[in-house]
This record gives structure tokens, C-alpha cells and sequence, in this order.
């Protein structure tokens, strides 16, 4: 038997491998009959199938490279295994060659759909999925499959550019797992967290409950559910309940079987819930979520974000370096990202550097005028710098970027910081015109937050009003604020207050329409010494009045400490107060008879010099005049003419013939 006639036996024995999915045996059956018939576009194309179900792409490509170089050929084919391969960009090349030649088909339309997704080309992604589901039918199999991605790239849409096209609303939908998993990323991403928690537990349920129906094992449930917990755990952070959301990640971590992609968000999260906690294990979890491996499954956004991750943990483990290095490179990446320049300018604070970080954000605040962010930064440093005209000029620089923009220009917050700068500044008439100015753009409608001014600023410019002396003012303000909310006593208290000065008998009417007050079991003896700068300590408990008033102790004054000879009718001596040796009195003994020269440097007797001979008599003081004694006088006397010492006895010379 010829070669040639082995061949339908060879393709019967192709086709029973292929039927029970043995490829590796499938592919040496075609290897068998291309040794026989080389250009066999059946063997060729069967070849290149199993080399795809065995996800060899990169020998795919070589054999379409070898046997179709230049052809139209298996054009989707090609453009799969360029897929696989993480070629996107030519993979998307073929597909467009695939629609010029005629060759599109739905294959060929969900793998461009797939294309542009991992691209991030949401716009034209969204656009091939609402025509493959405006051409199917709700009964059909697939239908429900192209709806879950259709919404997944709508959620990934909004968080990528904030906003979604009217026609393709987001619509909440939880007929499988997955339809419910991606219409609560839709919900987080425009920020409905309450509604995103409730549809992540219903997919939970929904998963669990299909998969056990479908006899999978524990395992595979658990690993299918991982990324619906990753995400309800990222809901339960963004909502603040940090604790809860870390026994979630844990969980996930602590499971073998989770996805690598899911495992480094969940790294991610975990060190950013963390915050500056246990900065070795966090190092730890980052360094296996920017894993080289991994490049390629994580979208553009979160992959920026597990960088400058790692940048602020390079800030908080103090290697300013190695922060900066990387802040660097990401800015080439991503040159329009401001929070790269406040992470550059926080290395520098971080080194108490506040006029190198400074200067560095009023650089960056050069190259983007209208970031707020970067201003906000700028002004909180002016601020801690006590630079507060150098913070006014800041903001006022940045409302002249944005003032063709309302929406932006009269935001609640920068309106009141703008009035909180101009009252510190001592500016309280402009402070007045800008919360005018923002009540009546209010009023208009023009901004994007609300039709009307907000209730706190409202307050704020009626609070103002009333305190520069403008009741009439207002009082229009404050009755505003009572006719939306006629409870709010804090309004009504407003009103009271400027009416007392316009119309004081309006003010008595709605001084009657004021709760109540409600005494209660108050103490109002407590009441009168529980005041600011009164101890507490004259406050005391009592089991069964509340607080009493304690009695305050009289103090027991110590008797005076008299002589033991005291007569309180005798004249007390005047020199009582006086030492000892400096007393008229005193009369020196033996060797204390020195004392008699006691005293600071340079005293002496007066007119004296050093030794009382009138010698260096400094600045020509006059000489005493010598004064008859009284008996008055006799103690003065007496002191100054005191006994002179008897002269030392001569010591006598040890010698020859001496007697001692």
C-alpha cells in the first residue's frame, strides 16, 4: 500500500483522537500525515487547532508564519494566538484585516471585543457588544455571557473616565453571578457602595448556590468566589470598615486555589488598609503584586496604583531615595498624575524641607494650573508656615484658572475656605461679597451640586451678616433656612437674633415657637458652679440628688512662732532683722574677733579706703565729720570705735642658753 492510500486511515485515527480530546497524541497523527502530503490544508489546519487547545501559541504562529506567510489565511486563528500571546495591539492589526477581507463572523467580533478591552478602548468595546446583543435573543445561551461583559466594560468605562454614554445606561441586573458581579462594579464605580454591598452578597449566593447544583468541588467554588470577595471586601474599605475588610483579605489570602491577579489586588488592599502598619510584610505583599508576571494581566489603572503604593512605602520606611527614583520614572509614564507631585513634594516635608517642598509644588502648580489638589497642598504648607495673605493669593490664583467654570469655581468648600482666608486676613467686607456672590450664583442654578446655596453655607453668610451689623440681610438668610426646615432651631435662634434689632416684636412671636426647654432632674445649683475656670474638685456626688455643691473647709491658721522672752508691750529692738555680726551689740571672741571685717569685697568704714585710712578715697567722698556723743548716739559710737585685738605674744627663738 502507497503512502497516499494510508491517508484516509491516518485521518480516521486524527479524528477519534480529536473526539476524545487526546491532543497530544492528535498532534503526532498530524505531524504523521504532513510527512506524507506536506501542504495538506486539512492536516495543516487540524495541526494548528491542536497546537492551540495544547496552548502552544508561539508554535501556532510559527506555523502559520511558514506554511501562510502573506496569505489571508486563518486570520482569526492568528489573531487568538497573537492574543494569547500578549501581542494585543497586532492581534487587533489581523482583526482589521480580518473585516476588510469579509472574513468577520461572531467569533471574529467577540475576540475584537476582547481586544479593545484589554487595550482600554471601552468606547469601541462597548459599541460591539450592544450590536451583538441588539442580534440576540434573550432565550439564547450566550446571551447572558455577552450582557455580564457588555456591563463589565461599562463598570471599567466609568471608572476609568468618570462618565458613561446615556446610551449605554447602566442597568442592574442579577439573573447569574456574574451579570450581578459586574453591575455592583458599576455601582462602585459611581460611587452607590450601599447598593454595590447588596449585589455582591447576592452574587455570592447566586455562585455558591449554581456551582454546588452543577456538582463542582468545594475548591473551584472557593476560587470562583474569591474575586466577589476581593470586591465586597474593597466595598467594606471604601465604606470605612477597615476591620472587616481585612478578615476578608485574609481569607483570601490564607486560600491556595485564588487567581494570581486577585491574590495581588487583595496585596494591594491589604497594605492600604493597613496604612503604615508592619512596613516589612507590606513590602513583602507588594513586591508579589508588581510581579513581572503579572504585567500583563493587570489593567493600566491598577497597576499605577500597586506602584505608588510602593513609592509611599518607600516614604513611610524613610528611603526617600528610593521614593523619589520611582516617583520619577512613573511620572514619564504618567505625566498628567498629580498625585505623583504631591508624593515628589511629600519626600521633601517628610526631611523638614517645607521650602524645598514649596517651591516644588508651586513648579508643578506651573506645568498643571487647574490642579486642585496640587493648590490644596501649596496652601495647607503656607498655612503651616503661618503664611496666610501667601495662601489667599494661592487660591485666588487657582479660582482665576477656573472661573469660566461655576461648577468648579463655586464649590461649597472653596468658597468657604476662600471666606474662612479673607476673615483671617482681616478682610471681612470681601469675605460678605463672596458669600453674596455665591448664594445668587447658587440661586441660579449654575451649579453642578444643587440648586440652591447649601444649608451650611447658608448659615455661614447669615452668620456673617449678623456680624457685620446687616440684619436686614439676614434676616432674609435666616428665613430662608427656617421655611426649608422650620426644626432647625439653630436658624430659628439666627432669626430671633436679627430680628431683635429690625423688628423686635417678630422676633418675641418666634421666640414662642422655640422648643421648650426641658429642665428635667438638672440641678440648677450645679448649674451655677459647674462654670468654665471653676475646679470640679467644689463639685462633689451625691447618690440621690446627682451632683451638690461641697462646702468649701476652713483652713486652720498657724499661730505665729514668738521668742520665749516676747513682750508684746516692750519696743522691739530695731536691729532684730539684722545678722549677729552686724549688730551694735555684738562683741567678738578669740578667733571670731576676724569677723569684724566681714563683708562684701570692697566695704569699708565710710570715706575710707581699703584699710579705713582715708587713702583711695573713691569718687572724693567728704570725710566724716566727728559728732559730739549722746546717750542716743553711744551705741553708734560705740560700734564704730570697737576694742582693737591685744598684739600676737612674740614667739621665742629655740636657741643655745635659752630658758623656756
Amino acid at each position: 500500500m502507497s503512502s497516499a492510500d494510508q491517508l484516509p486511515a491516518l485521518f480516521g485515527e486524527l479524528e477519534r483522537f480529536v473526539s476524545q480530546a487526546e491532543y497530544d497524541k492528535a498532534l503526532k497523527m498530524c505531524d504523521k500525515i504532513l510527512s506524507i502530503a506536506s501542504d495538506d490544508q486539512d492536516a495543516l489546519h487540524c495541526k494548528l487547532i491542536t497546537l492551540i487547545r495544547l496552548e502552544k501559541y508561539s508554535d501556532a504562529l510559527a506555523l502559520l508564519s511558514r506554511k501562510f506567510k502573506g496569505e489571508n489565511k486563518f486570520l482569526f486563528e492568528r489573531a487568538y494566538c497573537l492574543y494569547r500571546s500578549n501581542q494585543l495591539a497586532q492581534a487587533l492589526e489581523v482583526i482589521e484585516t480580518a473585516n476588510q477581507s469579509g472574513q468577520q463572523d461572531v467569533a471574529t467580533r467577540h475576540l475584537e471585543a476582547q481586544l479593545n478591552y484589554r487595550l482600554e478602548n471601552y468606547a469601541a468595546c462597548l459599541d460591539i457588544y450592544r450590536s451583538l446583543l441588539d442580534e440576540m435573543n434573550d432565550g439564547e445561551g450566550s446571551y447572558y455571557e455577552v450582557l455580564a461583559n457588555y456591563n463589565a466594560v461599562k463598570a471599567s468605562m466609568i471608572t476609568s473616565t468618570g462618565s458613561l454614554n446615556d446610551k449605554h445606561a447602566l442597568k442592574d441586573n442579577i439573573e447569574t453571578y456574574e451579570l450581578a458581579y459586574n453591575s455592583a462594579c458599576g455601582q462602585i464605580a459611581q460611587g452607590n457602595l450601599a447598593k454595590a454591598q447588596d449585589l455582591l452578597e447576592s452574587a455570592k449566593k447566586i455562585c455558591r448556590e449554581s456551582m454546588i447544583r452543577d456538582d463542582y468541588t468545594e475548591a473551584d467554588i472557593e476560587q470562583e468566589l474569591a474575586v466577589i470577595v476581593a470586591q465586597l471586601a474593597y466595598v467594606y474599605q471604601l465604606q470605612g470598615k477597615t476591620d472587616q475588610a481585612v478578615e476578608l483579605y485574609q481569607s483570601i489570602v490564607k486560600s491556595s486555589s485564588a487567581d494570581p491577579v486577585v491574590s495581588a489586588v487583595v496585596a494591594n488592599n491589604l497594605v492600604s488598609a493597613k496604612k503604615n502598619e508592619d512596613l516589612f510584610d507590606a513590602a513583602k505583599k507588594l513586591k508579589a503584586a508588581s510581579a513581572k508576571e503579572l504585567d500583563s494581566k493587570l489593567f493600566a489603572h491598577q497597576k499605577r496604583v500597586i506602584s505608588m503604593n510602593e513609592a509611599l512605602l518607600n516614604l513611610y520606611m524613610h528611603k526617600y531615595n528610593a521614593c523619589t527614583d520611582l516617583t520619577q520614572k512613573l511620572l514619564e509614564k504618567y505625566p498628567g498624575n498629580e498625585d505623583l507631585y504631591l508624593i515628589l513634594a511629600a519626600v521633601s516635608a517628610h526631611q523638614n524641607k517645607n521650602s524645598k517642598a514649596l517651591s516644588d509644588l508651586e513648579s508643578f502648580a506651573k506645568e498643571q494650573p487647574q490642579s486642585l489638589a496640587i493648590r490644596f497642598a501649596i496652601i495647607q504648607l503656607q498655612l503651616i508656615d503661618s503664611k496666610r495673605n501667601a495662601a489667599l493669593e494661592t487660591l485666588e490664583s487657582y479660582l482665576n484658572e477656573v472661573k469660566s467654570q461655576p461648577e468648579v469655581y463655586y464649590q461649597p468648600a472653596l468658597i468657604a475656605l476662600l471666606v474662612w482666608l479673607y476673615e483671617q486676613t482681616g478682610q471681612s467686607e470681601r469675605a460678605m461679597q463672596t458669600l453674596d456672590d455665591a448664594s445668587a450664583q447658587w440661586k441660579k442654578g449654575t451649579s453642578s451640586t444643587s440648586t440652591k446655596p447649601p444649608s451650611s453655607i447658608l448659615k455661614q453668610t447669615a452668620a456673617f451678616k449678623l456680624k457685620a451689623g446687616r440684619f436686614q440681610d439676614a434676616v432674609t438668610d435666616y428665613e430662608q433656612l427656617v421655611k426649608a426646615d422650620p426644626m432647625d432651631a439653630q436658624a430659628i435662634a439666627g432669626l430671633i437674633t436679627a430680628y431683635a434689632e429690625v423688628n423686635p416684636a417678630l422676633a418675641e412671636k418666634y421666640g414662642n415657637s422655640l422648643p421648650a426647654f426641658e429642665s428635667g432632674e438638672l440641678d440648677l445649683v450645679t448649674l451655677e458652679h459647674v462654670v468654665p475656670g471653676v475646679k470640679r474638685r467644689y463639685v462633689k456626688k451625691d447618690g440621690k440628688d446627682g451632683h451638690v455643691a461641697k462646702k468649701s473647709k476652713n483652713k486652720k491658721k498657724r499661730k505665729a512662732l514668738l521668742p520665749k522672752q516676747y513682750d508684746a508691750q516692750a519696743t522691739p529692738d530695731p536691729e532684730r532683722w539684722l545678722p549677729k555680726r552686724e549688730r551694735s551689740s555684738y562683741r567678738a571672741k578669740g578667733k571670731n574677733r576676724k569677723a569684724l571685717v566681714k563683708g562684701s569685697q570692697g566695704t569699708s568704714d565710710v570715706g575710707g579706703g581699703i584699710g579705713g585710712t582715708g587713702s583711695a578715697n573713691i569718687a572724693g567722698m567728704p570725710k566724716p565729720v566727728p559728732v559730739a556723743a549722746t546717750p542716743e548716739a553711744q551705741p553708734e559710737a560705740v560700734a564704730a570705735n570697737s576694742p582693737k585685738p591685744k598684739p600676737a605674744a612674740k614667739k621665742k627663738k629655740k636657741g643655745k642658753g635659752n630658758k623656756w
